[in-house]
């Protein structure tokens, strides 16, 4: 299992919400370290401000994405109870660790 550290910050989402959608975004590291085992560590940081969304990650120590990944905030929360929505979120992370690792 990869190492993830995730750190977040919140505008407008109440939180019970913020912990649903950590815990989506965890999830989707993690399904994407354990099936694709592209990265070990993994340092994310999301943020929320008036519903944008912004994700980036550092792996394995050094490597960055140029561009953070911006998320749809409806499917953040969507995922939180649709395993279709969490499948869509995870694919997302998926092609952006991928441009990541590939910078």
């Amino acid at each position: 299992m990869a190492d993830i550290r995730l750190m977040s910050a919140f505008g407008t989402v109440p939180g019970d919400a913020q912990e649903g959608i950590l815990r989506v975004l965890r999830h989707a590291l993690e399904t994407v370290a354990l099936e694709d085992g592209s990265f070990t560590r993994a340092k994310a940081v999301f943020t929320e401000s008036d519903e944008q969304c912004v994700f980036t990650v550092e792996l394995d120590a050094g490597r960055k994405a140029p561009i953070p990944l911006i998320l749809d905030l409806e499917l953040l929360e969507d995922a939180v109870t649709d395993s279709g929505r969490q499948a869509l979120l995870t694919e997302e992370v998926r092609q952006y660790v991928r441009r990541t690792l590939a910078s």
